[in-house]
């Protein structure tokens, strides 16, 4: 059989050194446990000791434990208690250990939310029933983590290396725009009708 292994690079390990520029960086998350419980919301929550879920839009995440509410009936937990996978009869739960299925993605600085709304039409302020977003075409939970300036994004890790790029591209063009030493808070630009490559309702 032909080998064509060598017509792609080699998939990288999860370490990535960060990247920074122009009031964003983003940087690779490690988390201990990632489980998906599907059930009841609140008796996900209660097998997991939670007292609520992080919803997205002006839900904010904090710490390192807590719930992320991927739809009605299905709960995202991140550094949970450790789980048994399978049905949980006395809650009526199904969990599935996810750890290895999801990558995590932080980004952080004035203008993180630019780079995200480059790829979809989350708004922070705007109420949400769930963290569950594309971005790029990229399925993911994306969600606002500690400071205010601070989003989290948990993508497919078949699909990491994608997002990492698009990352990169995205952060690129926004330095074509913004030059570092110009960028503040209300992306100041020369004129009204600057074309910018994000949603300009942001």
């Amino acid at each position: 059989m032909r080998d064509d292994r060598n017509k792609w690079p080699p998939v990288r390990n999860g370490e990535r050194e960060p990247l920074i520029g122009c009031g964003v960086q983003a940087h690779r998350i490690q988390v201990q446990r990632q489980t998906v419980l599907s059930g009841a919301l609140d008796n996900c929550l209660q097998l997991i000791n939670a007292t609520s879920a992080v919803a997205g839009g002006e839900d904010q995440a904090v710490g390192n434990t807590y719930a992320l509410r991927q739809r009605r009936d299905r709960v995202l937990a991140v550094n949970g208690p450790a789980l048994e996978d399978g049905w949980h009869a006395t809650h009526g739960v199904a969990v599935s250990d996810m750890s290895s299925a999801y990558a995590l993605v932080e980004l952080s600085g004035e203008n993180a939310v630019h780079v995200i709304a480059t790829g979809t039409e989350f708004v922070p302020d705007q109420l949400s029933a769930s963290v569950s977003r594309l971005w790029h075409g990229f399925g993911n939970l994306l969600y606002r983590h500690g400071p205010d300036d601070a989003y989290r994004m948990h993508v497919r890790s078949a699909q990491f290396e994608a997002v990492w790029e698009m990352l990169d591209r995205q952060m690129t063009a926004l330095r074509g725009v913004i030059p570092e030493h110009a960028a503040t808070d209300q992306l100041a630009l020369a004129g009204d009708d600057a074309i910018l490559p994000y949603n300009k309702a942001i």
